[in-house]
C-alpha cells in the first residue's frame, strides 16, 4: 500500500503529524528543516519502557564517538530545535529533570500508532494499527555508529514480528465467522507482502482468510501471486502451502450451486402468460383498508418489469371479480390469479392460483404491524413481488417437476434424525442422509436447506470456529432459495447464517420472508424468537418463543436452548436456569446455563457447569466464548462475558 504524505490514512481521523516507517517525513513543520537525529530520538522515545530515556543513554545512542560532554551539548542543543518547531501547543518531547519523556506529538506518529493498537482488542482499530506499518523503522537514516545501528536493526526486527504475530491473530478473527471485507483482507495482504515479499507465510494466511469468507477466486489470485514471486527466487512452494491449496479445492467443491434442471424438461412458451390481481377482500366482509389496497396495488405495479408473463393493470382487474354471473371476468384471459384476504387491519394472506385447475400453487402470509409498517410496506411489495415472478417462472420452464421417491425417503429419515436433538454424531448421519437425498435429486430444495442447517449447527455445537462451516451453510441456503423461492425453510436458513455472521439487517430481512412463507412452523418460530433476542427486541422474542412452545409443546431440547437464551437477554435468569433443567441433554447450553447461574448468584453452581462447559471448549478464554453470541448490542455481550468471568473462567 503507498502511503502519502499529508494524507488521512487507515481510516484516522487526523492526519499523521510524523512518519517513522519508511524514509521519515514530518508534515507537522513545514516550514522549517526537520533534524534526522530528531526522527530518530523521537523513535528511541517512543520505542523505550515507559517512553522515557535518559540524557546519558539518548546522548550516547545518538553521538556514540562523541566525549560525553560533547554529546550532551549537541543533544541539549537538538532538544531546543525539537521544542520550537511544533505549531500550538504540542510538543515532540518532554524534559523532566534528567530524563526525556515522548511528548503529545510523539503519541501521533505511526509508530506510536501501531505500538499501540497492533494488540488492541477492537478488530477494526487492530487492522489500522497494522495499515501503518509503511516501511522498515527510520528507511534510509544514516546511522554510521555500531550503537545506533545495531539499535536500529533490533528495533526493525521487534517490529516485523510484531506486525507477523498480529496480522495472522487479526486475519483469523476477522474471518472467524465467514464474512469480513475481502477489500479488508487485501489492503492488509498488500501491506505484508511489501515487508517482506518472501515471506510465503503471509500469503498462506491471506489464502486462508480468502476461503474462510468463501472469496476462492481472490484466494486463488494470492497464490498466483506467490508462485510468480517463488519462480523469481527458484524455489517450491512449501508443502504447508500445497496441502492449503488442495483443503481450499476441496472446498470450493463441496459447495455447488442448484443444478440446472434438464434440457428436455424445458419446453417453448408461445405466448407469455397473463396475471391478474383481484381486488383485496376481508373474511368477515367488512371494508378493507386503504392501505391494503395500496399494498397490492404495489406488489402488482412491481411486477411489471419482468418479461416473462403480462401483468393486467389493477384498475380493470379490481372492478371485476372471479365470481362474477357474467362472463366480464373472462375476457381478460388470464392464466393466473392473485387472491389476496384480509384478516384483520395489519394481516392478510397472499395466494397464487392457476385459473384452469383452480389450484393454489402458492401462498403468504403478511402481517403489517404498526411498528414495522414502513419497513414492511416496502419489504413485502419487493420481495412478493419477486417471489410470485419467480414462481411463474418457474411453474412456466419445469412444469413436469418430479422428485425421486427414493432421494424423498433419505429426507425423511434426515428429518427423522435431526428432529431438534443437539448430538454432534446424529447431526452428521443426518446431514448424510440429507447429500443422498440432494444426490439422487438435485430440485429437492427443502433437503439443500436441511444440509445448511446441519451446517449451522455443527457450527455452534463446535464452538463456532470453523468458518468454512458457516460458508458451506450459505450456500446450500442459497441454492434451496434458487430452486425453491416458495419454500420458508430456505430463507430461513438463510436469515440464521446471518445471524451468526453479523449481518444483521440481512437476518431480519430473510426472517421476515420465511415467516410470511410459513407463518405456522414452530421451528421457524422459535428461530425468529432466538433472533429477535439477539437484536435486541427481548420482549417480542419472549411472546414468539411462547407462540413456538404453544405449537410444540413437548419440545426437543433446542426449544429450550433458545428459551434460555431469550430468558438470558430479559435478565430472567431463574428462567433461564429451569429451562436449561428440561433438556436431555444441557451440553449444547453450558454457556447460557453458566452464565445464568452466575447473574442469578448461585457461583457454585457457575462454577460447576463452568468447568464442564471449559472441557468443551479447551483454551478458549472467556472473551473468546462470550463472542460466540451474534449480539447487536455490545452491552449485551458484556453482560456474558462478566457472568463467565464471576463463574472463574479467565
Amino acid at each position: 500500500m503507498m502511503f502519502h504524505e499529508g494524507t488521512n490514512v487507515a481510516g484516522n481521523a487526523e492526519l499523521i503529524p510524523i512518519r517513522l516507517f519508511g524514509t521519515p517525513r514530518c508534515e507537522a513543520v513545514r516550514d522549517a528543516f526537520f533534524p534526522s537525529k530528531g526522527f530518530a530520538l523521537t523513535a528511541a522515545l517512543i520505542l523505550a519502557p515507559n517512553q522515557s530515556l535518559s540524557r546519558q543513554y539518548a546522548a550516547s545512542l545518538l553521538w556514540e564517538n562523541v566525549e560525553q560532554k560533547r554529546a550532551l551539548g549537541n543533544l541539549r542543543q537538538l532538544i531546543l530545535r525539537l521544542q520550537k518547531l511544533p505549531n500550538e501547543n504540542d510538543a515532540i518531547l518532554l524534559t523532566e529533570g534528567n530524563d526525556l519523556k515522548a511528548g503529545a506529538l510523539a503519541q501521533r506518529t505511526d509508530l506510536a500508532i501501531f505500538l499501540a493498537g497492533a494488540r488492541a482488542e477492537d478488530p477494526m482499530r487492530r487492522l489500522n494499527a497494522l495499515l501503518e506499518f509503511g516501511g522498515d523503522l527510520l528507511e534510509g537514516l544514516e546511522a554510521g555508529q555500531d550503537h545506533l545501528y545495531l539499535w536500529l536493526l533490533s528495533e526493525r526486527r521487534r517490529l516485523k514480528d510484531l506486525f507477523f504475530s498480529s496480522y495472522t491473530q487479526l486475519l483469523e478473527e476477522l474471518t472467524r465467522f465467514g464474512r469480513a471485507s475481502s477489500n479488508d483482507i487485501a489492503r492488509l495482504a498488500e501491506c505484508a507482502c511489501k515487508i517482506e515479499p518472501e515471506r510465503e507465510e503471509t500469503y498462506r494466511a491471506a489464502m486462508a482468510a480468502y476461503a474462510r469468507v468463501g472469496n476462492i477466486s481472490a484466494c486463488e489470485g494470492m497464490y498466483q501471486l506467490l508462485m510468480e514471486q517463488l519462480r523469481q527466487e527458484d524455489r517450491s512452494p512449501e508443502a504447508e502451502t500445497v496441502a492449503l491449496k488442495r483443503r481450499i479445492q476441496s472446498l470450493a467443491a463441496t459447495i455447488a450451486g442448484p443444478a440446472e434442471p434438464e434440457e428436455g424438461s424445458r419446453r417453448q412458451v408461445l405466448a407469455k402468460p397473463r396475471v391478474a390481481f383481484v381486488r383485496p377482500a376481508r373474511v368477515d366482509g367488512q371494508p378493507v383498508p386503504t392501505v391494503m389496497h395500496a399494498f397490492v396495488e404495489d406488489v402488482a405495479n412491481s411486477l411489471v418489469r419482468y418479461r416473462t408473463f403480462t401483468v393486467l393493470s389493477p384498475h380493470s382487474t379490481f372492478a371485476l371479480a372471479h365470481d362474477r354471473v357474467d362472463d366480464s371476468y373472462a375476457m381478460l384471459r388470464a392464466d393466473y390469479r392473485i387472491i389476496s384476504t384480509v384478516f384483520d387491519d395489519s394481516r392478510m394472506s397472499v395466494a397464487l392460483i392457476e385459473d384452469a385447475s383452480g389450484e393454489i400453487v402458492w401462498s403468504l402470509e403478511a402481517v403489517l404491524t404498526e411498528r414495522h409498517i414502513h419497513a414492511a410496506f416496502r419489504l413485502l411489495s419487493k420481495q412478493v413481488a419477486a417471489a410470485l415472478a419467480r414462481e411463474i417462472e418457474r411453474l412456466q420452464v419445469e412444469p413436469d417437476r418430479n422428485h425421486s421417491g427414493e432421494a424423498y425417503r433419505q429426507l425423511l429419515e434426515g428429518q427423522q434424525l435431526l428432529r431438534g436433538k443437539c448430538d454432534l454424531p446424529l447431526l452428521r448421519r443426518a446431514r448424510s442422509l440429507f447429500r443422498k437425498a440432494v444426490d439422487l435429486d438435485h430440485s429437492l430444495a427443502v433437503a439443500r436447506a436441511r444440509v445448511a442447517q446441519s451446517l449451522q449447527l455443527e457450527w455452534l455445537m463446535l464452538g463456532g470456529n470453523d468458518p468454512h462451516l458457516l460458508h458451506r451453510a450459505k450456500a446450500e441456503a442459497d441454492a434451496s432459495v434458487e430452486i425453491d423461492p416458495a419454500l420458508g425453510v430456505g430463507h430461513w436458513m438463510c436469515a440464521v447464517v446471518a445471524l451468526y455472521q453479523r449481518d444483521f439487517d440481512i437476518s431480519a430481512e430473510k426472517f421476515f420472508e420465511a415467516e410470511a412463507l410459513a407463518p405456522n412452523s414452530a421451528d421457524l418460530l422459535l428461530q425468529h424468537a432466538d433472533a429477535l433476542a439477539h437484536f435486541g427486541d427481548a420482549e417480542i422474542a419472549w411472546d414468539k418463543f411462547q407462540q413456538a412452545i404453544d405449537l410444540n409443546p413437548l419440545a426437543p431440547d433446542i426449544y429450550w436452548w433458545a428459551g434460555a437464551s431469550i430468558a438470558f437477554k430479559r435478565q430472567d435468569y431463574g428462567t433461564a436456569v429451569e429451562l436449561c433443567g428440561r433438556m436431555e441433554n444441557d451440553e449444547p447450553a453450558l454457556r447460557v446455563l453458566t452464565a445464568s447461574h452466575a447473574l442469578h448468584g448461585d457461583l457454585l453452581a457457575a462454577r460447576e457447569s463452568g468447568s464442564r462447559l471449559q472441557e468443551n471448549y479447551p483454551g478458549m478464554t472467556a472473551r473468546e466464548i462470550s463472542s460466540l453470541s451474534p449480539d447487536r448490542d455490545p452491552i449485551a455481550n458484556e453482560r456474558f462475558y462478566h457472568a463467565l468471568r464471576l463463574a472463574g473462567i479467565k
